[in-house]
């Protein structure tokens, strides 16, 4: 074999190298296009299908929170006049183990050296007192307008001697808002009924005793369930 044609050999072989390099690349190129498109697909998909599933839960969510907060129907009996109704009843508020009303206790004393806030019931008064421009005490009773008992009253003492505190006058304690309850059994002095409060506030600079006295035991158990409610609704600077 002479020079020339070993060297067209080699220009052959090179040729056909380059042209299966060529259709290599090319197959590879359209393969990865393929798998690229698929997977496109697939999570299209998978992203579809999930979007979907995402959407009918936040629409079932939706229609459940709707559900919640809706007022509950009344509900009539069948073949009943609107008289025999059936009114659904809220549900009880329980405040130290004891069932409170709220209905009555629409107004509001604020005062401001010490932030004290307290609603108490409607058709009250109250006189409060104060030490050097600081409140010492308030103390709330039925007015003239008032269907309660006029011998009702409600007190509050601030106690700025904290360490005079004595739990061993309480019968039990609770813990509501981060702030200590201790409550005593009512006390009986002749017909007059007392319940006495202790707020123990922790680090603010006063304690506060709020203390429900009531002419008979009669008068007192139809207003303990204001009384506490009352109680529930005090707050202070604390």
């Amino acid at each position: 074999m002479n020079n020339f044609d070993f060297q067209k050999k080699i220009k052959i072989q090179k040729l056909n190298w380059f042209k299966s390099l060529k259709q290599s690349i090319y197959y590879s190129i359209v393969i990865h296009f393929i798998l690229v498109f698929i997977i496109q697909v697939l999570l299209g998909l998978d992203l579809n299908r999930t979007t979907k599933i995402k959407i009918k839960k936040i629409k079932q969510f939706a229609v459940e929170l709707k559900e919640i907060e809706q007022p509950k129907p009344q509900i009539a009996v069948k073949g009943s006049s609107v008289n025999d109704t059936i009114q659904i009843k809220p549900e009880k508020i329980i405040f130290a183990g004891f069932e409170i009303d709220t209905t009555d206790i629409v107004n509001r004393y604020q005062e401001n050296t010490l932030n004290v806030s307290i609603l108490f019931p409607a058709g009250w008064i109250y006189f409060d007192n104060k030490v050097k421009d600081i409140i010492d005490g308030i103390i709330f009773m039925p007015g003239e307008n008032s269907n309660y008992d006029k011998r009702l009253s409600v007190m509050i003492q601030v106690n700025t001697n904290k360490n005079l505190f004595n739990p061993y006058l309480y019968d039990s304690s609770f813990i509501y808002n981060k702030v200590q309850y201790f409550i005593s059994k009512p006390q009986k002095t002749y017909e007059q009924i007392t319940q006495t409060i202790y707020i123990r506030t922790g680090s603010f600079k006063a304690d506060f005793v709020i203390k429900c006295t009531s002419p008979n035991e009669n008068e007192f158990k139809k207003f303990q369930p204001i009384f506490f409610a009352m109680v529930r609704s005090f707050s202070a600077g604390y």
